[in-house]
């Protein structure tokens, strides 16, 4: 019972992939990328990743803790723990500040007799009450609690011109130009900034308050770029409120120097879709050492994945569809596989566009060189220049041993290898075996070689490395898009919605023919007995029996029946007694049963067949049978020849959608269909749907059929076969229209086959 459980979630999964106009995956379940952001450290930058959602509060800045808690620590010589002062600035309550606190910041400034920067604390505190104001409605009857702000100002001068230190005295001019954003008083915010701000140091405090002066600025683009630049804690703020303001040529005309054109060129990059490397260029040209170019960078690697990889490896368009920059055509249209091929070699040329660009800059004056170089190893790869690349990683390996991106580059090199060899001559290298092996838990990694294997020919390792990424067990982490992959087949020139896989089983079920499928099946009936491919072959060596059933059913879809028995047979017995026995699946409703005998069953027809055979129906009793009823039918010499295909018809009905043995053809009823030939399905649709063999048969036994009785259940058969209509028979009809009322429906239907004779 057990086995078969297995067997069951394995054979029927495609029950839970149907065709339907449901689900179909997008956005980040489908976007490829090989080159994450997470091997990297621009957490800070985390909101502007390239990805479906474009936005996200999702971020992190560089540091743990922000640039006040880290400012304070510094004033205290780093004598507090950090942590104490971020408790003290961002958790504690007014009223905590007190002498008895266990808080060691304040325990500091108690011991230490700092009674200014004490007070300070409790204004700061009594700010982010009155700031929280607005929104003290609890019950919602439009009543907020309001305080006497002018006087609270007036305060908070004061505290500005009383205060000697300079150090607190730029806090509480900050204090107060936050306040009164909060508070709608715009108009000292500006008058604060200029008098505390403008002509002092340009710190993180600085950077703040200008932050909240942007907004009284109409020409704050040139503010807004710096804060992105400079701030940690406010670049995802600025860009949030100010980016559909931004102007770039007001913000260029605007610029003072080449840093803050580097700047506002940066700004208008962080969420741009289409191709960037223009501005990529003024930002490298009129700044050095710039960290965010290190990051845009980063982003455009990724965008270029999405380009390349998304269509070249699942068959889907980019995640992310801009203006067309390379295609003039109507985004509506379904590309088919050769278009999208084409869409990625001209995505290639503008990968070596932006490798031109790499390999052109001064490292000198590069902020993040391993990122550089690793990008120049990826662009590489990209552009199929494999030799290049891998002599690029052999130095890279040398210098560089960030976990991470050294985990990368070594994946990269693994594709080279695979990747640069001839079609039919590409195997697994014994160099790119211990990469493989170390990572196997990757399943985009395991994907792309196996798509790079497939796409040069070798078929059975291209499918293991597929398989083996498809198990499910300890096989998750990191985020989703980073490891699951979702494909489709081949999209032919007017296909619509096409089948979309996550599980092997259904890949090779819906896509390769019975002779491609043989290969596979070859290849796990040799020896298999070297450590690498026991291990990459393991699931296909588990699923071995399950494959060889597949290979069988892929036989009876082409007509192909000798080789299908040949198939089926050596799974030997014991296999059919525990698969094809509907107690064992523990399922009991006609859905899943294979134990109506095809040949003398019909489907929501009353038996009216004299069962003279009886055998356990199996697929590989039903195949022998088959063979055996359409030899004797074949031959000249057999008496009851119309007997006999009869029977072979009543079978190829039964292996039809509307039969009871669907399984012979199907792990699942439903399927794709398509009426034009031109559009990609099962080998044999028009035959699951249509009964076209039924038809065929029905017609042969009406040929050899010796009563007019007998004759006119056949042509009523043959028309039910076609339309499966109970009560439009035209063949019956204009032939025999005085048995057209008897045949119209099933209750005559013993009478008119007992006529044969």
């Amino acid at each position: 019972m057990k086995k078969y459980l297995v067997f069951t979630t394995l054979l029927l999964s495609s029950f839970s992939n149907v065709f339907s106009c449901g689900y179909s995956p997008y956005g980040e379940d489908i976007r490829y990328s090989l080159f994450l952001p997470d091997y990297f450290k621009y957490t800070d930058f985390m909101a502007f990743n390239y990805n479906t959602q474009l936005f996200g509060f999702d971020y992190e800045y560089q540091n743990q803790y922000e640039s006040n808690v880290e400012d304070w620590y510094n004033f205290t010589q780093k004598k507090v723990p950090v942590e104490d002062i971020n408790e003290c600035l961002n958790t504690l309550k007014l009223t905590d500040i007190t002498s008895n606190s266990q808080n060691k910041f304040l325990q500091y400034l108690y011991k230490n007799k700092l009674n200014n920067v004490i007070q300070y604390l409790i204004i700061a505190k009594q700010c982010e009450d009155v700031n929280n104001f607005d929104y003290d409605d609890p019950w919602e009857r439009g009543e907020t609690k309001r305080v006497a702000i002018t006087p609270f100002f007036n305060k908070l001068q004061q505290l500005i011109d009383k205060e000697k230190s300079n150090y607190l005295k730029r806090k509480y001019a900050f204090l107060t130009i936050r306040t009164a954003y909060y508070n709608g008083n715009r108009n000292l915010i500006n008058t604060l900034f200029e008098e505390h701000f403008a002509q002092g140091k340009k710190d993180y405090l600085y950077y703040w308050a200008l932050y909240f002066n942007a907004f009284q600025n109409e020409n704050a683009s040139v503010d807004i770029a710096n804060i992105m630049a400079y701030s940690p804690e406010k670049k995802y703020a600025a860009y949030y409120y100010f980016h559909d303001q931004f102007n770039l040529e007001n913000a260029l005309a605007n610029a003072k120097s080449n840093q803050e054109i580097a700047n506002i060129y940066a700004y208008a990059s962080v969420q741009r879709i289409e191709p960037n490397l223009d501005y990529l260029k003024n930002i490298y040209q009129n700044s050095n050492q710039s960290r965010i170019l290190d990051f845009l960078l980063l982003r455009e690697i990724n965008k270029i994945e999405d380009w390349i990889y998304t269509p070249y490896y699942t068959n889907y368009l980019p995640s992310i569809e801009f203006s067309a920059y390379w295609w003039n055509e109507n985004q509506d249209i379904v590309y088919s596989t050769e278009k999208l091929r084409e869409r990625s070699e001209k995505d290639r040329m503008y990968a070596k566009q932006v490798l031109d660009f790499v390999n052109s800059v001064d490292y000198s004056k590069i902020k993040d060189i391993s990122l550089w170089k690793a990008a120049q190893i990826q662009l590489l790869f990209m552009t199929k220049d494999y030799q290049a690349c891998l002599s690029k990683i052999d130095v890279f390996e040398k210098q560089y041993s960030d976990e991470k991106v050294f985990a990368q580059i070594e994946k990269i090199k693994a594709l080279c290898i695979i990747s640069n060899q001839e079609i039919g001559k590409a195997i697994i290298k014994e160099e790119a075996k211990p990469i493989i092996l170390k990572y196997l838990n990757d399943e985009r990694f395991l994907f792309s070689l196996g798509r790079e294997l497939e796409f040069r020919n070798n078929l059975p390792d291209a499918i293991a490395l597929i398989a083996h990424g498809n198990q499910k067990v300890d096989n998750y982490y990191g985020d989703y898009y980073t490891n699951s992959v979702e494909w489709q087949g081949n999209r032919l020139k007017n296909s619509g919605n096409l089948k979309y896989f996550y599980e092997y089983f259904d890949y090779l079920d819906f896509v390769y023919s019975a002779n491609e499928m043989q290969i596979v099946i070859n290849k796990l009936n040799t020896k298999i007995d070297d450590n690498f491919s026991k291990t990459i072959y393991s699931q296909l060596l588990k699923d071995k029996n399950y494959l060889t059933d597949l290979l069988g059913t892929k036989y009876i879809r082409e007509n192909r029946l000798a080789e299908a028995e040949r198939t089926f047979k050596s799974l030997g017995i014991k296999y059919w007694n525990e698969n094809y026995n509907a107690w064992e699946r523990d399922n009991y409703n006609d859905y899943y049963t294979f134990d109506q005998n095809p040949f003398y069953d019909l489907k929501y027809t009353e038996s009216f067949i004299p069962n003279r055979e009886k055998f356990v129906v199996t697929k590989l009793s039903v195949t022998q049978h088959l063979i055996k009823y359409l030899k004797m039918a074949n031959n000249p010499k057999t008496k009851n020849r119309d007997y006999y295909y009869f029977l072979v018809a009543n079978c190829y009905l039964s292996m039809t959608q509307y039969g009871n043995s669907w399984m012979m053809r199907r792990y699942s009823t439903t399927s794709n269909y398509y009426e034009n030939d031109d559009y990609q399905s099962f080998v044999d649709e028009i035959e699951y749907r249509n009964g076209n063999l039924a038809q065929k048969y029905y017609h042969l036994a009406f040929e050899n059929a010796k009563t007019t009785k007998f004759k006119a259940l056949c042509l009523r058969m043959e028309d039910y076969a076609k339309d499966n209509v109970m009560s439009d028979y035209p063949k019956l009809k204009s032939a025999y229209p005085d048995f057209f009322e008897d045949l119209s429906s099933c209750d005559n239907l013993e009478d008119y086959f007992k006529a044969r004779r």
